[in-house]
Formats: C-alpha cells, sequence, structure tokens
C-alpha cells in the first residue's frame, strides 16, 4: 500500500470508495470532506467500485437510492434539451456493493495486530472458509485455543472463539480487478481499513489518498 497526496495522475485511473453517503457526511465535519471526494472521482473516468452500508442490510437509514441521489446533487442536474435535468455522473462506471460493516471490526476494535488479523484471513482462504471460528475444529474445541494461539501468538484471547471475523462481503477476484485502485473515503479506522487489510491479505496494491479520507 502506498498512501498518497493526490498531484493530478491518472484520469483513468481505477478508484475504490468506501462510505461517503449522507449518514456519514452528516457526522461530525465529514460534509466537506465528502464533498470533496464526490468531485474526485467524478473527474476521473476509469471504473468505480463504491462500498457503502445501506438499509439493503439493514445497517444504516440510508437507501443505495439516496447515497446515488447524494452524489447527484452534490455534483448538481444538468438541463438537457429537453429542459429536464439528468444526473452528470456516469453511473455506468460504478459497481456499487451494499456491504455491511463489522465484518473485521470486532478484532480491530480490540487491537488485535493487522498482521494476526491477515494471518487469519489467509488461512480461511485456504480453508474455503468464510467465518474463522469454522477454523480447525470448531470454536467449542480446545484444539481451535490451541492452533489459533499457535497461529497468531498472544493476540489470540478466549472470546475470539464466539466473536469471529468474516470474509464473505465481497469477492477477492473483484478487488484483484482494482489493484493498483486509488483509495477513498472512511472511516480511516474502520470500514476503509477493513477493505485495505483484506487487499493487503491478498498483496492488492493501492494508493490511499489520506487527503480524500475521514
Amino acid at each position: 500500500m502506498k498512501s498518497i497526496e493526490f498531484l493530478g495522475e491518472g484520469l483513468n485511473h481505477p478508484v475504490i470508495c468506501v462510505d461517503v453517503q449522507p449518514e456519514y457526511a452528516n457526522y461530525g465535519n465529514n460534509a466537506k470532506t465528502c464533498t470533496k471526494i464526490i468531485q474526485f472521482v467524478c473527474k476521473q473516468t476509469g471504473p468505480v467500485l463504491f462500498f457503502v452500508n445501506a438499509e439493503d442490510q439493514g445497517l444504516s437509514g440510508d437507501t443505495v437510492a439516496d447515497i446515488v441521489n447524494y452524489w447527484d446533487e452534490t455534483i448538481g442536474y444538468a438541463e438537457d434539451e429537453y429542459g429536464d435535468y439528468e444526473s452528470q455522473i456516469d453511473w455506468n462506471r460504478f459497481t456499487i456493493v451494499d456491504k455491511g460493516y463489522g465484518y473485521l471490526r470486532d478484532w480491530m476494535d480490540h487491537d488485535v495486530s493487522p498482521k494476526s488479523i491477515i494471518k487469519v484471513i489467509r488461512l480461511m482462504y485456504q480453508f474455503k472458509v468464510s467465518d474463522s471460528r469454522e477454523l480447525f475444529d470448531g470454536s467449542d474445541s480446545d484444539t481451535y485455543d490451541k492452533d489459533m494461539f499457535n497461529l497468531i501468538g498472544h493476540d489470540y484471547v478466549i472470546w475470539m472463539k464466539d466473536s469471529g471475523i468474516s470474509v464473505n462481503w465481497t469477492s477477492i477476484a473483484q478487488l484483484k480487478r482494482f489493484s493498483g485502485a486509488y483509495i477513498v473515503g472512511g472511516g480511516r479506522n474502520e470500514c476503509l481499513r477493513e477493505v485495505e487489510l483484506l487487499m493487503n491479505a491478498f498483496n492488492i496494491k493501492y494508493k490511499r489518498i489520506d487527503s480524500l479520507v475521514y
């Protein structure tokens, strides 16, 4: 991963955008940054992978339609030759994924190291399971405790048997198609960081634009 300040290169660059939506824009001082992100993404011409937390997953008051409308209103509608107003955003560039949130967050919020989270993610894909509690002999087994401790050392705590991490909220193949993408949005240590950790686990490169992260 490389963290950069945008210098104007590569308008046809893929972009991964995370959680730039009304519910978060209206929180704290996020509104100005969200506006800058929307303007930046809409100036680009490459594909956009847009992760959102929407009502469809029951994790936000926003719907996908609300989020699209918020972006359209931020950019402003254009009047066509018939006097009708239409979006100035090329939504055909966007793949919108309602991912929900929290799939890595419990471990992140308890300060489990990124290195340990990445180790477990890689093992989950190796064994083709989507939940860390499905590893080894299962969450009720003493073997699970021992094997998890052998894998991540003192980062492993007993409560992790009952609170797993999940990786089935997006496609690794899809993320690989966005290798080298700019990544923008938020939250810096929350949903956006989840995406970064999953990409790091598979050595998928990206460039975070720090001025466009909340």
